[in-house]
C-alpha cells in the first residue's frame, strides 16, 4: 500500500509537469497571437477559446490526465487568464481538480492551481520589418529562436538582468523550479526581473541567450514591445 501510494503521488507530480508545459506553451502562442490580433482587431473576443484550443493541444499525455484529473484534458479551467492585460502582458491561469483514488487506503480530490506570465509581442510603431525601406536600413539585435526583434542591444528582454538569492527567497517570492537547468535542492540560485522561475546556473538557456546583429532588411520579424520603434 506504501509503495502504491508513493507511486500516485509521483504520477501527481508528473500531471503538474504535464500541465505547467502545456500552460507555457499557450502563453507563448498567445503572446506572439496577441501582435496579430492587435494589428487586425482590437476586440479579443477570440482569445479564450484560441487558448484554451492551444492548450488541449499541448497537453502530451492526455491519460495521464484523464486517469487524474476530474474532467480530463477539458477539465483544465482556464478562466480568469489576461491574454493580454493593459500593461501587455499574457498571463495563463489554470485550475483542475486532482483525484486520487487508492483502494482500502483512501481517496482525495485537491484543488491545483497555477499561472504563468509572458510579455506580449505588440510591436511597436513600425508595423513590420518587411515593410522597411532601402533608406530605412539599419542594425537591430535577435536572440537564437527568437520572434522579435530588438533596437537596442541591452534591452531587459534581450539580456534579462539576473540576481543571485537563495532558494528559499525565491520560492517565498513566487518563483518556481526551471525545468531546463536541472533540480536545485538548497544553496544560491538565480533569478531574473521578469521571470517567474529559479535556475541554478546563470548560463542556462532560458536567460543566457546567443545574441546576434543582422541588418533589419535580413529579417521578417515584428519589433519588441518595449524597446521596438
Amino acid at each position: 500500500m506504501v509503495s502504491l501510494f508513493f507511486i500516485e503521488i509521483c504520477e501527481l507530480k508528473a500531471v503538474d509537469s504535464v500541465i505547467y508545459e502545456a500552460a507555457a506553451e499557450t502563453a507563448e502562442y498567445m503572446a506572439e497571437y496577441a501582435y496579430l490580433t492587435k494589428h487586425i482587431e482590437e476586440v479579443g473576443v477570440t482569445d479564450y477559446p484560441m487558448a484554451v484550443a492551444k492548450f488541449i493541444s499541448y497537453v502530451d499525455d492526455r491519460a495521464l490526465l484523464e486517469k487524474y484529473v476530474t474532467g480530463g484534458v477539458y477539465g483544465v479551467m482556464l478562466i480568469g487568464s489576461e491574454m493580454p492585460d493593459e500593461n501587455g502582458v499574457v498571463e495563463i491561469k489554470y485550475t483542475y481538480h486532482v483525484k486520487v483514488n487508492i483502494p482500502f487506503l483512501c481517496y482525495f480530490s485537491k484543488l491545483c492551481t497555477g499561472s504563468i506570465r509572458q510579455c506580449a509581442y505588440i510591436g511597436g510603431g513600425k508595423e513590420s520589418s518587411s515593410h522597411v525601406t532601402e533608406e530605412e536600413s539599419r542594425t537591430v539585435f535577435v536572440a537564437d529562436g527568437s520572434v522579435v526583434y530588438h533596437c537596442d542591444a541591452d534591452c531587459t528582454y534581450l539580456r534579462p538582468s539576473v540576481s543571485r538569492t537563495d532558494r528559499e527567497n525565491a520560492v517565498e517570492r513566487g518563483y518556481s523550479k526551471c525545468r531546463y537547468c536541472g533540480a536545485v535542492e538548497g544553496g544560491e540560485v538565480y533569478i531574473t526581473d521578469y521571470g517567474e522561475v529559479y535556475h541554478s546556473t546563470p548560463s542556462c538557456s532560458r536567460i543566457s541567450r546567443n545574441i546576434r546583429e543582422v541588418d533589419i532588411k535580413d529579417i521578417n520579424l515584428p519589433p519588441c514591445s518595449k524597446c521596438g520603434y
